[in-house]
């Protein structure tokens, strides 16, 4: 009987392992499709679900260029951390209602996605590429009551 205790102890850990790693491969692909329909109101410049998307306490960075040495002096406090939807977004999705012709109003197909999960949360980076350059993004999710908010988006542009 101890020999087969000692057995049962050694392949518990075994028999665990594809519920634990089929338990993350779900976060994975919610924590995608939740991305996916964020970039998708994006898109179509829905900003109540938008606004939806992202968690109370969500934070973010605009997209800037970096500056090059000896190069003109920025305003610092623009660029530091805001609460809520990054206001660079905010303002091109009510720009671009007023003026635009879509929906959708532009196309996001992000490049290279990885969707890594760890519990309640996601990081996902991409990129995005024009002809003029390359927009980096990586947008953090919490899952909070069942569904995957927007917690953080980090997003920088290198211009060809």
């Amino acid at each position: 009987m101890r020999g087969f205790s000692r057995r049962l102890a050694l392949a518990a850990p075994l028999a665990l392992a594809p519920t634990a790693a089929g338990a993350k491969e779900d976060a994975r692909v919610s924590a995608e499709a939740a991305l996916r329909a964020f970039l998708h109101a994006f898109e179509n410049d829905d900003l109540a679900a938008m606004d939806a998307a992202f968690a109370p306490d969500a934070t973010g960075f605009d997209p800037v260029v970096a500056s090059a040495k000896g190069g003109p002096v920025r305003e610092l406090d623009a660029y530091r951390r805001k609460p809520g939807m990054p206001p660079a977004m905010r303002a091109l999705v009510e720009s671009s209602l007023k003026t635009g012709s879509g929906p959708p109003y532009r196309k996001l197909d992000p490049k290279d996605l990885l969707v890594q999960t760890d519990g309640q949360m996601a990081l996902c980076t991409f990129h995005l590429e024009s002809p003029t350059g390359l927009a980096r993004r990586t947008i953090v999710l919490v899952r909070r009551g069942g569904a995957w908010q927007v917690l953080h988006i980090h997003a920088s542009n290198v211009v060809a």
